[in-house]
């Protein structure tokens, strides 16, 4: 079954699909045209998408519904015709059902699967608008993709192999995007994005609007905006005008209105200077682009131009004039989006089926994209006088990306146990500059009588940019159910802040593990399930965990990293230096010096968690390196079996509750219960976080 790739525009949509052979195809509408206006008409005999909609909206009629993808998701808008209301889920619904059953008699045969581009800078509340337009017009939505995105994998296909940063500039009718990204032979690495979705081509238009406008009111004393179906004619008639500009040094406007005409001359240069702020715009949007992938205008190789607005000619002299470097324009800028997001739905289509596909993409690339919105929660600032919009994923983080943060609550087994969190999006530390997304709540959280409990909310954007918000029950490790509500009231707001929560702050933790020769065979490999299963338990997203190996010598084999790759290969490779004696094969060294010169560097909580199965050449000096740990803050826990010595484990601890000897069967089982105790213990450190 072919899959469909889709460029759901503000001004007009494209389609388009891979063959058989492996190569893109626009799919033409009924009418024989590549591109659909994104434009809906209702009459008496129903509603009209594309082409005759457009025709319609010329001829000044008003039940036209136009520009409605900049409203996406919208709650307060509505199109009203004859006592029935219309979302901008439902308009753009309306555009993919045509889009869909055109595609259908282009390839003779139903079409399911889809990928539809969205603008880089849609927030969460479009996104999920989008998909949900799509489920409305009947289509299985396998994605959404960024637009830019979308482009530079249709320019990777196309230009094959090399290794280029590009700068995408897709410059659509109602929206602009700028992304910058990394092509190279085997993948496509988006590492910016901004952008803007209140400015586009018709921003452009209206200038023109204007300008006629109050041309035609100075000669005729009469202002043609006032009148709905003549403000549509003239938006047609700009538009009509702005594309022969492309080609004409100079063209005429014409507006008819109460009886009189008035025709007026533009020429490229007025038009030019009638949206120099405009384009002005998007080169501030783009610096920061480069700036925030950590370039600078020499290392962006190619300007790969999308969008029909930049047809244009000031776009690309602007471009020019600006980095002296010559704009992409080797596919069609109209098209480009709908390629590449039809090279996606292949791409994803392919990975679904147990069978070999019966064509692949020789070129097929690994996406790697960004959120171009920072995921954050309603907090308290630091004298506790105002809420602030706080940051959890910061924007420009490569997606799918997550961050857990655990919560204590005091629980009761005589009422309902909740906790209610408010997630935002905004780069803004103002809430008023936010968008609130919602308030999570977390219910049915069991009582415990180990007070307080734990509860660890997970904040994280999915592959399509979507927000999802998880918890669970740290005391009782249960999931808990999450349930979003509408956020009508946020009168609290404007008073003082009543709660303060405490949440865990990052924590580097050093692992500290035996290898000699007395851990080889059921020994070493426990104790590496047990580290595997401690990495599991603590997660690193607010935790840098690294590793330490010790026999006769000592080495330290992962300082503190997120990095869970390079972690757990580590972990995995202390069964090699067991069974080699890699660092000897006695226990004359002494680990804690090392890993507390490693620790000693870093801020905030410290621990070190000790496993060893017997007694310690050095046991003198590491009972001195352990009352420096202490008095540095740093904390010791000591994990012994076999034949370690309990007093010695006592001794390098912290405190006695830190000491623990076990057994190998319970050694897993140990290693959870010590990574609930760290975590519990990072909550003794505030954050500021605020919960209703």
């Amino acid at each position: 079954m072919v899959a469909l790739g889709i460029d759901l525009g503000t001004t007009y949509s494209v389609m388009a699909y891979i063959d058989e052979s492996g190569q893109p195809k626009v799919i033409p509408n009924q009418e024989g045209a590549m591109l659909t206006p994104s434009v809906v008409s209702f009459n008496e005999h129903g509603l009209i998408v594309g082409e005759e909609a457009k025709d319609n909206q010329r001829n000044g009629s008003s039940d036209i519904a136009a520009f409605f993808k900049r409203l996406m998701g919208d709650e307060y808008y509505l199109f009203e015709y004859q006592n029935k209301t219309y979302d901008t889920i439902d308009l753009s619904s309306f555009v993919l059902k045509k889009l869909k059953a055109d595609a259908e008699v282009y390839l003779g045969q139903t079409i399911n699967d889809v990928v539809i581009t969205v603008p880089a800078y849609f927030n969460n509340v479009q996104r999920e608008a989008t998909i949900d337009a799509g489920k409305r017009a009947g289509m299985n939505v396998l994605s959404i993709i960024n637009e830019p995105t979308a482009a530079a994998i249709a320019y990777g296909f196309k230009e094959g192999t090399g290794n280029r940063h590009i700068l995408v500039y897709d410059l659509g009718g109602g929206t602009f995007d700028v992304t910058i990204a990394k092509v190279d032979d085997t993948s496509i690495k988006v590492l910016s994005t901004d952008g803007d979705h209140n400015l586009g081509g018709k921003d452009f238009d209206d200038r023109l609007v204007l300008f006629v406008c109050e041309q035609f009111e100075r000669e005729f004393g009469l202002d043609p905006l006032e009148d709905e179906g003549t403000l549509n004619e003239i938006l047609a008639s700009v538009e009509q005008a702005k594309i022969r500009l492309t080609h004409l040094r100079k063209t005429s406007i014409t507006i008819f209105y109460k009886g009189h005409k008035g025709s007026y001359e533009v020429t490229q240069e007025l038009f030019e200077e009638l949206a120099q702020d405009l384009l002005e715009r998007t080169w501030n949007l783009a610096n920061v682009a480069v700036m925030n992938a950590y370039l600078n205008w020499a290392d962006i190789d190619n300007i790969i131009l999308v969008g029909g607005s930049t047809r244009m000619p000031m776009v690309s002299k602007f471009i020019e004039e600006q980095t002296n470097k010559l704009p992409h324009f080797r596919i069609n800028v109209d098209e480009v989006v709908a390629i590449g997001a039809a090279y996606h739905a292949h791409m994803k289509t392919s990975e679904s089926v147990q069978d070999k596909p019966r064509f692949s993409l020789a070129a097929a690339k690994k996406v790697e994209d960004v959120m171009s919105h920072s995921l954050g929660m309603i907090a308290i600032n630091e004298d506790y006088s105002s809420y602030i919009n706080s940051m959890i994923i910061p924007k420009n983080k490569r997606i799918p990306a997550m961050e857990k943060k655990p919560y204590k609550l005091e629980t009761s087994p005589s009422r309902e146990n909740s906790l209610d969190v408010y997630v935002t999006q905004g780069e803004s530390a103002d809430v008023q500059d936010a968008i609130i997304l919602g308030k999570y709540v977390v219910k049915n959280i069991p009582h415990t009588n180990v007070q307080p409990a734990i509860i660890e909310v997970s904040y994280s954007y999915d592959q399509n940019g979507i927000v999802q918000v998880s918890a669970m029950s740290k005391s009782t490790k249960t999931p808990l159910s999450v349930h979003v509500e509408k956020v009508d009231n946020l009168g609290w707001m404007m008073e003082p802040p009543k709660k303060v929560e405490v949440i865990e702050q990052e924590i580097s933790v050093m692992m500290v593990m035996d290898t000699s020769y007395s851990m080889d065979g059921t020994a070493i490999t426990e104790s590496i399930k047990a580290a595997h299963q401690f990495v599991n338990d603590l997660g690193l997203e607010r935790f840098s965990i690294g590793l330490t190996a010790f026999a006769n010598r000592v080495r330290t084999l992962q300082f503190p990293t997120k990095n869970e790759h390079d972690l757990r290969n580590q972990i995995s490779m202390l069964q090699s230096y067991v069974k080699d004696g890699t660092l000897g094969y006695g226990t004359d060294g002494e680990p804690l010096e090392v890993a507390y010169s490693v620790l000693r560097k870093l801020e905030g909580p410290r621990f070190i968690i000790v496993l060893t199965d017997g007694q310690w050449g050095k046991d003198k000096e590491a009972i001195q390196v352990a009352r420096m740990c202490k008095e540095a803050g740093i904390e010791i826990i000591a994990v012994g079996f076999g034949s370690a010595n309990k007093k010695f484990l006592n001794k390098i601890a912290t405190s006695d509750a830190n000491a623990l000897f076990t057994n190998l069967q319970q050694l897993v089982q140990s290693f959870t219960k010590i990574a609930q105790v760290v975590t519990e213990k990072s909550l003794s450190y505030r954050d500021n976080t605020f919960h209703r």
